[in-house]
């Protein structure tokens, strides 16, 4: 009797265990499909899979979901679009970025197409299983949520590559960028530092996004958040000291040593918007090399300095013509370059916009003329009751190179597979060239106010009447040229070596060959030309008006021309070689070539997709 009573009372018990298991393995199989489904999802969201190297859309995210849910599935009793219902109110597939609250790691959904997508959430729900023995009742529901992440991104820049520089342009660049407007003393310090002959240490110098950080007093988690990169704008001086830290023990002596005197000397009061000088910094990791220090450098000051191009800054820079024309250069950031880092189909690099203003003063020339003028033909026109009339009265000349920066953007990344390209990645560049807008004339007032010029592009400087008629020389700009490319498809960049070694759920940076100071490879970097580059001419011309002037006239044009040209040559030269002693190199310098673009490689990264949690969306700690 005791016996057939335990037996019988062990009947609910054994129902209960069986119940549990079926509970436990359901459970367990819904787990382990979401947490699939969410690997395979941030591989296909990520690029790293479908050969491609673009990050997939929606619908192929869906697709792969289904598909590994379907061949996962051990309880043929349920759907695939039955288990695609949702948690609390989230959809069944979710993309987006996690980020780091009071040390949880939570995912933070964004919308198909944002550039900051590097997770994916699976949320997963289903019925219980039909009890074994229902003696406990049930028509409940399980849920299993899944976050995997995985980062396939990629540091690029474009700009003008190496060059043979000036040692004036360099220190005076320096200078209009990282002092306060007329801080001579400033100006002086950075000239005495004489960075050109430093100047290719710290091009071969790399920074990492980490080192970057570190120089902001940020994490690269941070870097990696628009809003708190977008709020965050530290004082350019600031930047400077915290790039000293950074790179003291990787940086050789001389290279600091240059970098904490410039960092000693800047007074530009002005903070760096790291928003629009970085753009969106995408899961790239802090060891990932993203730009030389010479190029950052250069891009710092400009950032701080652009504000729309309403207030120039005048360069230091001495290109004045002794006894002839007092000469001055104005730059006016219109908008400051942005680094390139990222996902493919998203990432963007761009050179600065800029407007580029030099001013002529040629004043003292007016003077000249007459003088010269009066002794050759003033006897001669006195006798014929003719008029020499020397104008204006201020000699003034006015270029404007208003500059649209060149864009590089990274179109595919191909993940490293076995037996393709050695296992190393694949990146695909596009990038377009700068363009340039010429203009040319004259300005009232005086050099140092930087004024605009008017709407004339050529200036009478002598007029000429004689027996009823008159000959004016002017000075006139021709042969303005513009550098244009469209955007064009560069050859894949294929030369990588990876650093460190594979550490499951850490990302592998593989940094490009062929970036400063190694020796340039096959597509690394590569530069894109135009047909056309901007040149500038300012020329002598005649023109006779009126009647009566006869051979008279014409045997006199050559003697007035030679004494105008005997005067001007010196201001003829200057301009006539403006472009490649000043506009140029100078653009060159803020990393803009019109009708040039060279891209640089500088790192891919490819993080293992990991798993990040499963927490149950709606829940506390996981949103």
């Amino acid at each position: 009797m005791l016996t057939a009573v335990s037996l019988l009372m062990l009947i609910p018990v054994l129902a209960l265990a069986i119940n549990i298991g079926q509970l436990y393995y359901a459970q367990r199989d819904l787990e382990k499909q979401a947490t699939l489904a969410a690997l395979s999802a941030v591989q296909i969201s990520s690029g790293c899979v479908g050969g491609t190297g673009l990050p997939a859309t929606m619908a192929a995210i869906t697709a792969e979901v289904t598909s590994v849910i379907a061949a996962n599935s051990v309880d043929g009793a349920n759907s695939v679009q039955g288990l695609l219902t949702g948690i609390n109110g989230s959809p069944a597939i979710e993309l987006g970025r996690i980020e780091s609250s009071t040390g949880r790691r939570i995912f933070v959904p964004l919308t198909a197409g944002n550039a900051a997508i590097s997770a994916v959430r699976i949320n997963l729900s289903r019925p219980q299983p039909v009890p074994f023995i229902n003696l406990y009742g049930g028509g409940g529901m399980l849920y299993a949520s899944a976050t995997a992440q995985q980062a396939a991104v990629g540091s690029f820049s474009i700009g003008t590559g190496l060059l043979s520089l000036n040692g004036g342009l360099v220190n005076g660049l320096l200078g209009g960028l990282l002092c306060a407007p007329g801080d001579v003393p400033c100006q002086n310090s950075i000239t005495s530092l004489n960075v050109a002959n430093g100047f290719t240490g710290l091009v071969n110098t790399s920074v990492s996004l980490g080192q970057l950080g570190v120089a902001v007093g940020l994490s690269v988690a941070d870097l990696s958040n628009p809003l708190v990169l977008g709020a965050h704008t530290p004082l350019l001086s600031n930047v400077l000291d915290g790039l000293v830290g950074a790179l003291s023990g990787t940086a050789n002596s001389a290279v600091i040593a240059t970098l904490q005197g410039l960092a000693n000397a800047a007074s530009n009061p002005n903070e760096v918007p790291l928003g629009q000088l970085l753009g969106t910094v995408n899961g790239l990791g802090g060891d990932a090399p993203i730009i030389n220090l010479f190029d950052l450098l250069i891009a710092l000051g400009q950032a701080t300095v652009a504000d729309g191009g309403v207030t120039p800054i005048a360069l230091p820079i001495d290109l004045n013509v002794p006894g002839v024309a007092k000469i001055k250069t104005f730059l006016k950031v219109l908008e400051p370059p942005q680094l390139g880092i990222g996902r493919a189909g998203q990432a963007e690099a761009k050179t600065a916009q800029v407007r580029l203003q030099v001013r002529i003063e040629g004043g003292s020339l007016i003077n000249i003329l007459r003088t010269t003028l009066n002794t050759v033909l003033g006897p001669v026109f006195f006798l014929l009751g003719g008029t020499v009339n020397v104008l204006p009265e201020g000699l003034n000349l006015g270029i404007d190179a208003i500059v649209a920066g060149g864009t590089a953007t990274l179109a595919q990344l191909q993940c490293p597979r076995s037996g393709i390209n050695g296992g190393k990645p694949i990146a695909k560049i596009d990038a377009s060239t700068a363009t340039a807008r010429i203009e040319a004339g004259t300005f009232s007032g005086s050099a140092d106010a930087a004024p605009a010029l008017s709407e004339r592009a050529s200036l009478p400087v002598v007029f000429l009447r004689l027996l009823g008629g008159g000959l004016d020389v002017g000075l006139g700009f021709t042969t303005i040229g513009v550098g244009a490319e469209p955007a064009r498809s560069l050859a894949p960049i294929t030369d990588f070596t990876a650093i460190g070694i594979v550490t499951p759920g850490i990302p592998l940076i593989y940094r490009a060959d062929g970036v400063p100071p190694a020796a340039a490879v096959t597509a690394n970097p590569q530069t894109i030309s135009a047909p056309t580059t901007v040149s500038l001419n300012l020329n002598l011309t005649s023109k006779p008006s009126g009647s009566g002037l006869g051979a008279l006239l014409t045997g006199l044009l050559s003697g007035i021309l030679n004494a105008v040209l005997g005067v001007l040559n010196p201001l003829l030269s200057f301009v006539n070689g403006l472009t490649t002693s000043l506009i140029d190199p100078l653009l060159s310098l803020l990393g803009i070539k019109v009708g040039t673009a060279t891209v640089t490689m500088n790192s891919v990264q490819i993080g293992q997709p990991i798993l990040v949690n499963t927490c149950l969306p709606g829940t506390v700690n996981c949103q």
